[in-house]
């Protein structure tokens, strides 16, 4: 970086600020705002994603890209029954992911992502909880349009590769959940997190 050159940073109310490069040192920078934007990239519903961990690492990566660029508030690694990998490393890798990923997008807050959560333990937190369940055979996301619309928090549950138990889902259904499929295909766990999230999130 050196003299003239440019540079955005977001305020906390969510302004975009364009700055100059007026003098630069090994110690600090000094720069003047040139211009201001206003930004309102930012859904307007709080979403949380809770994510059962994948066999690969990667496959988690690009959840967190992604689920960033839809506009997700929130990430929960999350083990279920059949999550064949229970660790969760590279933290700050996925920080870095969840910030390049905001920044690609224009929006103004970087995702939060959390440690690993169990499943069980999750359930009696949720308000407002929608959980992906290829074997649901009626009820689609678009069904539980009174639910979803005006809410100001919602939350996602997404189960591995393996999917998520008959007993897993009849203690979510205990606990007021609302279970959805996509329809007669049944879906990779990083498509299924994606697509619910396109779902809820679109033009909000």
């Amino acid at each position: 970086m050196k003299r003239g050159d440019r540079f955005t940073i977001f305020d906390e109310a969510g302004k975009e600020r364009i700055l100059e490069v007026q003098d630069i040192d090994r110690r600090s920078i000094t720069a003047h705002v040139k211009e201001s934007v206003s930004r309102n990239s930012e859904a307007k519903v709080r979403v949380s994603l809770y994510q059962a961990i994948p066999k690969k690492p990667a496959l988690f990566e690009l959840i967190v890209q992604k689920a960033t660029e839809i506009g997700v508030s929130e990430i929960f690694p999350l083990i279920t029954e059949r999550t064949e990998n229970r660790r969760m490393s590279k933290f700050d890798r996925l920080h870095v992911i969840a910030m390049e990923a905001t920044e690609q997008s224009g929006r103004t807050k970087i995702p939060v992502i959390h440690h690993p959560v169990n499943y069980d333990e999750i359930l009696p937190k949720q308000k407002n909880g929608f959980i992906a369940y290829e074997y649901e055979g009626e009820k689609y996301l678009s069904d539980y349009a009174k639910e979803l619309t005006g809410a100001k928090e919602l939350s996602i549950i997404i189960g591995p590769e393996g999917g998520l138990s008959k007993k897993e889902i009849e203690l979510a259904k205990k606990h007021k959940i609302h279970s959805f499929t996509f329809g007669p295909r049944i879906l990779r766990t990083e498509t299924a997190a994606i697509s619910a999230l396109s779902l809820v999130l679109l033009n909000r």
